[in-house]
């Protein structure tokens, strides 16, 4: 009985004992690594408890993957379609969360001050962000958040870490960080790329984990 009242007050991040989130995992047992631990953001039962990656290096931040068939996709030679989404594509998709769900993501969000994630777009001669030609952004990514707030170069304006596909050269990447304090704006669930559908472009994406922290 000790032990169950023991795993109620410093939950350990298993199946049987989740912690609310990374942070209060952190905040209970400091010396723990990062890795993959069970979070209840809910605290309902046990039952709905989700497992993420915690970063117990950077102080306990709740690390949501996406789906692995949504998550990244090769370089490849898209023809326009649909409106222009992603998603509206012959062959694209939402990038969807369903690991966790929206009821845990909601509650995740509540406990959380800051959301932060990566979205790198793969190029083979197609503009992602600035257009060295042209000298403006008017092919730059749109990035579409969860609560249907765009990310892009008129608003809400992304951290460009590397913006290799701005000569729009050969096999290249563009690494878009997107940090916010409106934390229904995060996770990432589609976009929009403008430079695509002639001969010899193609282009592809991978989508990190949504760190809440």
């Amino acid at each position: 009985m000790r032990i169950e009242l023991e795993k109620m007050k410093k939950p350990i991040g298993t199946r049987e004992s989740p912690a609310r989130s990374c942070k209060d995992l952190f905040h209970g047992h400091p010396q723990l690594k990062d890795g993959y631990y069970w979070v209840d953001p809910n605290l309902g039962m046990t039952d709905d408890a989700v497992k993420v990656f915690c970063s117990m290096s950077t102080g306990g931040e709740t690390c949501v993957y996406p789906d692995v068939h949504a998550s990244k996709m090769p370089n490849i030679p898209w023809r326009k379609s649909g409106d222009g989404w992603y998603s509206s594509l012959r062959g694209g998709f939402k990038i969807t969360y369903d690991s966790v769900g929206p009821v845990q993501m909601t509650f995740l969000r509540l406990l959380s001050e800051e959301a932060h994630q990566n979205f790198t777009y793969t190029c083979i001669n197609s503009v992602a962000w600035y257009d060295n030609n042209a000298r403006n952004y008017d092919l730059a990514l749109k990035l579409l958040g969860d609560n249907d707030d765009e990310f892009s170069a008129m608003r809400n304006k992304p951290n460009v870490e590397m913006d290799g596909c701005r000569l729009r050269k050969s096999e290249e990447k563009t690494i878009f960080n997107l940090r916010t304090k409106q934390l229904s704006q995060l996770p990432v669930v589609d976009f929009f790329p403008s430079d695509y559908g002639s001969p010899h472009q193609a282009f592809g994406f991978e989508v990190g984990p949504v760190c809440y922290k």
